[in-house]
């Protein structure tokens, strides 16, 4: 096992608790799909831990310690493009609220995917691809109501 596995587990576990705990606060007629989303990613990250202390401890293993791999898994980070993205988050939740869904997600996708130097033809199709999923099963299978926005509200 790695510390970088002790992170990610910790992390999924840490989501999982903040999401259930906003899930419970909603009708119950409301909380099914989430609670069905959460605990997959529970179950999911369960499976990992058991498959990452199996790897640590099965007979065979010759790995039964804690190894630092976070400098070779941080080894290749850009803080530019960490910075880059977190404030495209940011300016997302404030466009969203101006603009809605639809055009603050294609602003946000377009932006990031730029500034994650994405060729033009990959980042057209990734946001042509993924409008017409979000508009097809959130839309019109879903029917769940998006954010219009203030401005278009």
């Amino acid at each position: 096992m790695t510390r970088s596995d002790i992170g990610t587990i910790t992390i999924i576990y840490a989501t999982c608790a903040l999401f259930l705990y906003l899930a419970l606060q909603l009708k119950a007629a409301a909380q099914i799909y989430p609670l069905c989303l959460i605990s997959g990613l529970a179950i999911l990250n369960t499976l990992y831990l058991l498959r990452c202390l199996w790897r640590m401890y099965s007979p065979a293993s010759k790995m039964r310690q804690l190894i630092n791999d976070l400098p070779e898994v941080f080894s290749g980070f850009v803080p530019l493009q960490f910075f880059f993205v977190v404030f495209g988050a940011i300016a997302y939740l404030v466009l969203l609220h101006y603009l809605g869904f639809y055009i603050a997600g294609a602003i946000y996708l377009v932006c990031t995917l730029l500034g994650l130097k994405v060729r033009p033809l990959p980042l057209a199709c990734t946001v042509i691809v993924m409008g017409a999923l979000i508009y097809g099963v959130f839309t019109l299978f879903l029917k769940v109501p998006l954010p219009g926005g203030v401005l278009f509200s």
